[in-house]
């Protein structure tokens, strides 16, 4: 399938075309660091967590041509957080959490929204002479390949740092607007290093915060950091 304009000729891309291409190339960059998936979803299981590489995509039309939209992102769940999240699921009476692929439904998500580099998405146009527009060219592809797939090279390697013990804390710790959800897996992670006055600090933050945004009191959370906190100590 082809378009000409001004006397050269174009081949043309369709969005799933594109979908199969970005996951193509984003997929031979992540699985030698140890990812492995298909369709666009990467994920690594290790003693320390669970880590993904995930690639969306959406198609947004319009008269005047329209675009594809494109983001590679990541997901990560520290072992620790995942204890911590089936230990509620127990209080609760709900079913444990597996430590796979599908734990990532339960991330933290703070620090992984901060960590993308600027060429994490890309809008790839479509061709706006052709009407519903579905196309768009390779020339265009390509170009949004290169830098989504760098993207997604750094992103692999950020997941997996962010795995290591003490690193999702550290980050969590660098969050300038530090505040409101984000005290609950920063106290969390905390207690894994034992009883402590940062500890006794984020907890008082912590309580403060909830009643400030009219949460209900975080005694459950309180009470699982003080509990690991001792066996940590």
């Amino acid at each position: 399938m082809g378009a000409r304009r001004a006397g050269t000729v174009y081949r043309m891309i369709t969005p799933a075309q594109t979908t199969y291409r970005l996951n193509k190339d984003i997929g031979a960059v992540v699985r030698p660091l140890g990812f492995y998936g298909t369709r666009g979803t990467w994920s690594v299981v290790t003693t320390d967590g669970v880590a993904q590489v995930n690639v969306t995509r959406r198609v947004m039309r319009s008269v005047g041509g329209g675009t594809i939209f494109v983001a590679v992102g990541i997901s990560v769940v520290p072992v620790a957080w995942w204890e911590y999240l089936n230990w509620r699921a127990a209080r609760w009476g709900q079913p444990a959490i597996p430590l796979d692929k599908n734990a990532t439904s339960y991330r933290i998500g703070f620090v992984e929204t901060r960590q993308c580099p600027e060429d994490s998405y890309y809008h790839l146009r479509l061709d706006p002479d052709r009407y519903p527009a579905t196309v768009t060219t390779t020339e265009e592809l390509d170009h949004a390949a290169a830098l989504l797939v760098g993207a997604a090279d750094k992103l692999a390697h950020t997941a997996l740092d962010l795995l290591r013990p003490g690193r999702y804390l550290q980050a969590l710790r660098g969050i300038p607007d530090l505040g409101g959800a984000m005290w609950e897996p920063l106290v969390v992670l905390l207690a894994e290093g034992g009883p402590s006055a940062e500890l006794d600090a984020a907890i008082e933050d912590m309580r403060a915060d909830y009643a400030n945004y009219g949460f209900g009191p975080p005694d459950m959370e309180v009470e699982y950091a003080r509990m690991r906190a001792a066996a940590a100590a």
